[in-house]
């Protein structure tokens, strides 16, 4: 049976890297099945981002898949974005150049048969969530979802957008994971300023030169390197396991 880690998170934060790297990490770490990063964004599909260097033939879109009358395990791993040396791990999501009208709008009986194959063929999946109109993949992920990570960064931006959504985030707010992402590397960050007006904030991820490179250079497909901030990721992945 797939554990479901819904990813939710503030503008700016870097979510998108935050819940790939995550799903990476347990991957790295885990024998107990196959970890899928799924992201349902159209209004930034997360394919163009992660993978802007892949040849056309090798990005599958989970629209095409979502056109089909009925979803098998056979269309969710012909439309897997996959990543070398990582058997047993894939992406799901949009491409550059999809949006809001690209596809028909999806049903919630469709989302629902679809996390049911996830459910027969991984072990993870991380659902990288949005808070876009009619996204019914966030909503099912919300809502069954085993585990919340929640993500911030030190700033103002981030501590407006808990406070105007915690309410609206629920449940699901309140038993998140929280983890404030340091995105910039600045002599002054108000790290503590944050931590102190925002409650249990449980990890830090530090600033990584290395995965800003990886943005940089459209490599974030690609584990991360950088010890300090893997050692952070696995403390994280350790309370989701």
């Amino acid at each position: 049976m797939a554990k479901i880690i819904s990813v939710i998170g503030s503008p700016g934060s870097e979510k998108t890297t935050v819940a790939l790297k995550l799903a990476q990490e347990l991957y790295c770490s885990t024998s107990n099945g196959a970890v899928i990063y799924l992201s349902p964004s159209l209004k930034v599909p997360a394919l163009g981002v992660l993978f802007p260097n892949y040849k056309p033939d090798s990005v599958f879109s989970l629209g095409a898949m979502f056109d089909k009358t009925d979803i098998f395990e056979e269309d969710v791993l012909n439309h897997l974005v996959t990543v070398k040396a990582m058997n047993n791990f894939g992406c799901l999501g949009y491409m550059t150049g999809e949006n809001i009208y690209t596809y028909a709008q999806l049903t919630e009986d469709k989302v629902s048969s679809f996390f049911d194959v996830l459910d027969r063929m991984t072990g993870y999946v991380f659902v990288d969530c949005t808070d876009e109109e009619n996204d019914l993949i966030s909503r099912y992920a919300l809502r069954e979802s085993d585990e919340v990570v929640l993500v911030l960064s030190p700033d103002l931006k981030s501590m407006v957008y808990l406070a105007s959504n915690e309410e609206l985030l629920g449940t699901n707010a309140e038993r998140a994971i929280r983890v404030l992402n340091v995105t910039e590397n600045e002599l002054f960050s108000p790290i503590d300023d944050v931590k102190a007006n925002v409650k249990n904030i449980s990890f830090v991820l530090p600033f990584s030169r290395q995965i800003r490179s990886q943005h940089l250079d459209g490599l974030l497909y690609e584990r991360a390197k950088d010890k300090a901030y893997r050692k952070e990721l696995m403390k994280i992945v350790n309370v989701i396991i």
